[in-house]
């Protein structure tokens, strides 16, 4: 099962990660810190970021 609909090599799958990642800690920042951590949001997108080297 492919996460990404595209063909893509390493470099692409690491730097598609990262935007997500960083994405993803801003959003959190701005709408969940309040609430949980920012820790737990780095443990969810590193999560999402092996999922996609494996699977991507």
């Amino acid at each position: 099962m492919r996460i990404l609909p595209m063909k893509t090599n390493l470099f692409d799958r690491i730097f598609i990660g990262l935007v997500v990642m960083f994405g993803g800690h801003l959003l959190w920042v701005r709408f969940v810190e309040a609430y949980l951590p920012l820790y737990v949001c780095t443990v969810v997108t590193l999560a999402f970021l092996i999922a996609l080297l494996i699977n991507g």
